[in-house]
């Protein structure tokens, strides 16, 4: 169960009977008012940590497949030192509450906020897979290309085969037919359809192998275009998660140090305060 403000604002402690020890009522009103005011602070705290771990939820909720890497979330700093105060500040007076009063049961550490860990780990697995999204797509692309030119080419030699066969036939039917007054004529013929075969064979195949040089030489640079982008990804995506982690091992050091400040405070301020309630009573048993 949580310690409200208001459970600490209404607090009432009896006066102990005649002759027993007791703590200085002033003193107590004035620790009650700095655990009050302590409190308030801690629970607005906790609401606005809330507030950031709903929205970064709906913001994921929302986002659906992988993000752009421009998208990616940053790490909030000041809401993760809230929550490491926080979490300190409730321990320990939890801690000290224990100590002091059974009245006061130990409640919870406030809802953790978003695992940085897990968001960095995300990041980079979508980022490898639009990767590897895009350097498949360019291999398929280019092989298609390639696989149109080929088909493209066959069929053009093949029209060509076909063209010079019928015009090698047409000219031998005509030579046959006029042998005895045009034989002159149909050799020349013959000479002619053979030489136009043959360029148009050897035109068709430059322009094939043009064609397959084309589409290769614009395989290979989308296939290193994409493993260009894959790299320039990866590295962006491994120095973010370097800094990432570079920031996480300094907020885990900052947490050590500010626990081990606060645990020093709260413990010199019992000292204190049992000090200060155990001197009392010798005064008066003085007079």
């Amino acid at each position: 169960m949580l310690l409200t403000p208001a459970e600490v604002h209404n607090v009432a402690f009896s006066k102990p009977p005649i002759g027993k020890r007791g703590y200085n009522e002033d003193e107590v009103d004035q620790f009650l008012d700095l655990v009050e005011d302590t409190l308030g602070q801690l629970h607005e705290e906790n609401h606005d940590l809330r507030q950031q771990v709903d929205e970064l939820r709906a913001e994921l909720a929302q986002g659906g497949g992988p993000a752009p890497i421009a998208a990616v979330p940053q790490v909030d700093e000041a809401a993760i030192r809230q929550r490491i105060r926080a979490e300190l500040e409730s321990e320990l007076r939890a801690e000290y509450e224990a100590k002091q009063a059974k009245w006061v049961e130990e409640h919870k550490a406030p809802e953790p906020a978003a695992d940085t860990n897990l968001q960095a780990a995300r990041v980079l697995g979508l980022a490898q897979e639009m990767a590897d999204r895009l350097t498949s797509d360019a291999r398929a692309e280019s092989h298609n290309m390639l696989e149109t030119a080929r088909a493209e080419a066959e069929r053009t030699v093949a029209q060509a085969n076909v063209a010079s066969e019928r015009t090698i036939s047409r000219a031998n039917s005509e030579a046959s037919t006029k042998v005895a007054d045009a034989t002159e004529k149909s050799e020349a013929m013959l000479a002619k359809a053979k030489q136009d075969s043959t360029s148009m064979i050897l035109e068709a195949t430059e322009r094939a192998e043009a064609q397959i040089r084309q589409a290769e030489d614009k395989a290979n640079a989308l296939q290193l275009d994409a493993e260009r982008k894959h790299t320039e990804i990866m590295a962006t995506v491994k120095k973010q998660q370097a800094a990432l982690e570079g920031r996480i091992a300094e907020l885990r050091t900052f947490e050590r140090e500010y626990r081990t400040r606060l645990k020093t405070y709260l413990e010199s301020q019992l000292e204190e305060l049992s000090t200060r309630g155990t001197a009392a009573p010798h005064g008066a048993d003085d007079n």
